[in-house]
Parts: structure tokens; sequence; C-alpha cells
């Protein structure tokens, strides 16, 4: 099921804030975390990963899979705001 709310721009915003927060404080609260960004399999960029050295647990597993989940909303909603931007 679609939904297609009307939102402002400024509401968009508020919920992108809601977002993060929620995967720091929430979803995050079992895995690495380091200066307000919370890190899963395949965020670090060099080549050894110091936050992922052995395989995640089986919470942790649920807990990258919801934020993976809430990080694909929030990229979504990024793209509205971009599209925003574009048009106006």
């Amino acid at each position: 099921m679609d939904v297609n709310p009307t939102l402002t721009t400024d509401d968009v915003a508020e919920i992108l804030e809601a977002l993060d927060s929620y995967e720091y404080w929430e979803l995050g609260r079992d895995l690495p975390r380091n200066n307000g960004a919370v890190f899963i399999p395949g965020d670090y960029l060099g080549d050894d990963d110091p936050y992922w050295t052995t395989e995640p647990t089986e919470d942790q597993a649920v807990a990258i899979a919801a934020v993976r989940a809430g990080r694909r909303l929030a990229s979504q909603l990024q793209d509205l705001l971009s599209d925003r931007s574009d048009a106006g």
C-alpha cells in the first residue's frame, strides 16, 4: 500500500532528523558507534574495518537490518528534498 501525504520541506527535514536520532539512540544501541554515527558492516571505507572484526551476533544482525531499512527511508526522503530544490 502506498501512502501519499502532503509534507512541507520542513516536515521532511524534521522526519530526517528524527530518523537519524532513532538510528543512533534506539536501533544502534547494540552496534558500534563513534562521534554520533552508527557503524554497520560496509560503512567503514578503509581496508580493515575496526568496528566489525567478527560476525554480528543475532541481535546485531536484527539491528543492522533495521538500520538499513531506516537509511533506505531516509534516502528516499532526502531524494524528495533534492527534487524539490531542483524544481524550485
